[in-house]
């Protein structure tokens, strides 16, 4: 007779929020590894035990599947200009699935995830920027675009951007070279917000300056 172990499903990846100070230098190097096969862009950053590219996030959502990260978001608190209002949120970076466990379902969880991750630190908004190709994913999981009206990449449906902004956004951050030069970015498009203490119609009007680096 089979053994039932032999057909048993492999158990899913388990999650874990974490503060950065709780985590060791086997966490880093761990998370690290994985956002350098992911990022493969950026791997220069993602050496040895630097598991950041920008700020350091004030807490991780990480999923192992054994010993091995396989997906990974970090979440800070900031605030934000946004045109003449000084806005407390939850900046989300590091977004990310491994390639060996994408299309998986893993990143809905991830999100899933994140969710309660922002609830748990209370800001009013999340906050991300993100490349046009993965748009629809954040969009799916009831992230909102901020701009114009726009398509999206997956489904080609018309996707109405936030309705108090109604133009386009230009978000301005700092990005840091790898012998610490500090270079001003400014990006036109790729802005999301997430609801958590408050309705996208309370986001306030005006580009987004971050005077700092991104997470």
């Amino acid at each position: 007779m089979p053994d039932a172990a032999q057909h048993a499903s492999p158990a899913a990846p388990a999650f874990s929020t974490v503060a950065e100070g709780d985590l060791t230098l086997d966490d880093h190097e761990a998370i690290a590894a994985m956002l350098a096969r992911t990022f493969e862009a950026y791997d220069h950053w993602y050496a040895g035990a630097r598991s950041w590219a920008g700020m350091q996030p004030e807490l991780r959502v990480v999923a192992r599947d054994g010993d091995v990260v396989v997906a990974h978001a970090g979440l800070r608190r900031q605030f934000v200009t946004v045109g003449e209002t000084d806005l407390l949120v939850t900046a989300v970076g590091m977004v990310a699935v491994s390639p060996t466990a994408q299309g998986t379902g893993l990143g809905g969880a991830l999100l899933r995830h994140v969710d309660a991750a922002l609830e748990r630190l209370g800001s009013r908004f999340g906050l991300l920027e993100t490349g046009e190709a993965v748009q629809g994913f954040y969009r799916r999981a009831g992230w909102l675009p901020l701009g114009d009206a726009s398509e999206d990449a997956v489904t080609g449906h018309a996707v109405t951007g936030h309705a108090v902004t109604g133009h386009a956004v230009t978000g301005h951050y700092t990005a840091f070279s790898a012998d610490g030069a500090g270079v001003l970015v400014s990006q036109d498009e790729g802005w999301l917000i997430r609801e958590v203490g408050a309705t996208a119609a309370e986001w306030p009007a005006g580009d987004i300056r971050w005077n700092g680096q991104m997470v």
